[in-house]
């Protein structure tokens, strides 16, 4: 099977990955914006309740470039091709609403801190692309592909509620096709490693709990992610544990 090297760009931002030969480029246009709202001042943002629409030209509903200490709180996104990106260093987003489109929120930051938000109705619920983030406490749930997808390094996803995804409600990627509504470029990021996976529920998804792996034969290659104390029915490989 070839290779080929994807870029997916949004405004100057750039991750490079092995895609493989079945993977199809489904758009020509590379990049992700614009955004309905821009925020990179390092202070809170208590958008109250808020709704952010995308009007026709807009693809993103909420832009965060913040970094350092910028905080979205208390916002509606929706009908947005992607609901919130993650740009910048130590973001936080707490008691967010995010549905529709093709990635609810895409983490392409580090140190970033995501806390009960209800997250659904995407192609993808969570896209964590960054390094060194942690996600806690979050409902992603009624996805038509995965629930929360990590292809980054050093994340800690816990506590978190992923159920009736239509793919993998927690997913660990090596290889990973993404393909959008005309404009979205598809997207593969290689392998992710480091990343603890603990007190998480993931339920009634086509598979719960995935990673890049094989247990075909003892003894077992290392997983490359630790998965501790979470609920779930399915996973792959089962060395998952």
């Amino acid at each position: 099977m070839t290779a080929a090297l994807v870029a997916f760009c949004w405004d100057g931002l750039e991750s490079q990955a092995q895609e493989r030969s079945f993977v199809t480029v489904a758009a020509s246009d590379r990049t992700i914006g614009p955004a309905a709202l821009t925020l990179q001042e390092s202070r809170s943002y208590d958008l109250k309740g808020s709704v952010v629409r995308c009007k026709p030209n807009q693809r993103v509903g909420i832009m965060a470039r913040g970094r350092n200490s910028l905080t979205i709180a208390n916002v509606t996104v929706e009908g947005c091709d992607v609901g919130i990106v993650v740009a910048g260093a130590s973001i936080r987003i707490e008691l967010a609403k995010i549905r529709g489109g093709t990635v609810c929120v895409l983490d392409a930051g580090t140190q970033s801190t995501a806390m009960y938000n209800i997250v659904g109705g995407c192609k993808y619920g969570v896209v964590i692309t960054g390094d060194d983030n942690t996600y806690a406490y979050n409902q992603v749930n009624d996805n038509s592909e995965d629930g929360i997808l990590v292809t980054g390094d050093r994340n800690v996803l816990d506590s978190n509620e992923a159920l009736r995804n239509g793919g993998v409600g927690i997913h660990l990627a090596r290889v990973v096709p993404m393909v959008g509504r005309n404009t979205f470029l598809s997207f593969i990021q290689d392998v992710a490693a480091g990343n603890v996976v603990r007190n998480n529920t993931a339920l009634d998804n086509k598979v719960d709990l995935k990673e890049f792996a094989e247990c075909e034969r003892e003894p077992f290659p290392p997983l490359l992610n630790e998965w501790t104390n979470n609920t779930f029915q399915t996973r792959e490989p089962e060395c998952i544990h």
